[in-house]
């Protein structure tokens, strides 16, 4: 917490000190901005430490049933079960695996009567869903049923894939979308078009090294885009050759001394830039996929063809979040875990959200923690 006010208090005087020294406004004294950066850290922290304390000593954790079945409920409920910054507490998980409707209801009647006061329930359950409608009297008596799937993603910012469907996924999304997309595409041309004019010279004194080796010093590796269509990025080559995630041809190949220097810096994808000005990449977005590694997963992995719904993009909430993304030849396990935060940025994309993939990104940048 204690970091996090520092970093807040850090960008409010940094955009602070643009009204009071560099445009030419006579807004106040100087000595103001001091005054503010005082008073606001003491009261913040006071504030943020004080209600934080505050809610976890003398806040009642409601007692609540979890209703479902599946890895994810389970995950859910032991995150919550034991945890005490969460204002809910799991007294009991009523697994439906191989019951009836009427022994379900039974067992929710029977926990409301001991004291339960939130209900949590899987609805991509039918069974589930079908004893929801015997519950509108416990409703009205003040008990709280919650979408086990929108607590799932609030508490781990992922979707729970396996209880999900298409029309789930469509009906959730964002219905007017237009006044987003055009902004963001607009945001997407005037940096890339900032960032090409900056990253020329580096670009070029990079590709100059990398022609030194006798071979193009730029590839043009396909990926699928918007819609499922094949696009082409560019790229610094940072490798023997571009083996376009061919598997045989992946395992003869290597990163040069170089190129490992070029990928830890993030150079080898500034040329990149000139994708998101022409419109095949964002800024912020799923990151694209090879082509043929794309087919295994449509095959292999539910809903994975929502994620070419919206524009692909350099960096993606799947990259901030996942740490351990897939690398190389198709691997769907880290893959299905990697959908859920892509489907998750499909579902709640804004641009608060896109403004914090971007500060975590430049960070990531910052730390050369490229691979």
């Amino acid at each position: 917490m204690g970091v996090r006010i520092l970093g807040a208090q850090v960008a409010n005087v940094a955009m602070a000190a643009i009204f009071f020294f560099i445009l030419p406004l006579n807004i106040a004294p100087k000595t103001i901005l001091i005054l503010y950066l005082v008073v606001s850290v003491v009261a913040e922290s006071i504030w943020r430490f004080y209600r934080m304390n505050h809610e976890l000593k003398s806040e009642k954790r409601e007692p609540a049933l979890l209703v479902g079945s599946g890895r994810a409920v389970q995950e859910l409920y032991e995150e919550v079960r034991e945890n005490s910054r969460y204002l809910v507490r799991f007294t009991n998980h009523l697994d439906t695996a191989g019951q009836t409707s009427e022994r379900v209801r039974a067992q929710i009647v029977d926990a409301i009567g001991k004291g339960a006061r939130v209900v949590v329930l899987d609805l991509s359950d039918p069974l589930i869903s079908s004893v929801l409608a015997t519950m509108y009297d416990h409703m009205t008596e003040g008990v709280l049923f919650l979408e086990f799937a929108g607590m799932y993603e609030e508490i781990f910012d992922r979707v729970p894939l396996n209880h999900m469907n298409a029309a789930n996924i469509i009906e959730s999304l964002p219905k007017h979308m237009m006044v987003y997309d055009g902004s963001k595409r607009i945001f997407d041309i005037l940096l890339a078009t900032i960032g090409v004019v900056l990253a020329f010279p580096i670009v070029s004194l990079a590709a100059l090294v990398v022609w030194t080796d006798g071979r193009a010093p730029f590839i043009r590796p396909k990926r699928v885009g918007k819609n499922g269509r094949i696009i082409r990025l560019l790229k610094l080559r940072s490798m023997l050759f571009d083996d376009n995630g061919d598997p045989k041809l992946h395992a003869k190949n290597r990163v040069t001394v170089f190129g490992r220097f070029l990928r830890k810096s993030r150079i080898d994808e500034l040329p990149q830039l000139w994708n998101v000005f022409t419109g095949d990449l964002s800024f912020i977005g799923p990151r694209p996929e090879y082509p043929a590694i794309t087919q295994v997963y449509d095959r292999e992995i539910p809903h994975y063809r929502m994620r070419h719904m919206i524009v692909p993009g350099l960096s993606g909430w799947a990259q901030i979040r996942d740490y351990d993304a897939p690398r190389g030849p198709a691997d769907v396990e880290k893959t299905r875990r990697k959908l859920s935060f892509d489907l998750y940025y499909l579902k709640h994309r804004s641009l608060g959200l896109d403004l914090a993939i971007a500060a975590k990104s430049i960070r990531a940048l910052v730390a050369f923690s490229g691979s």
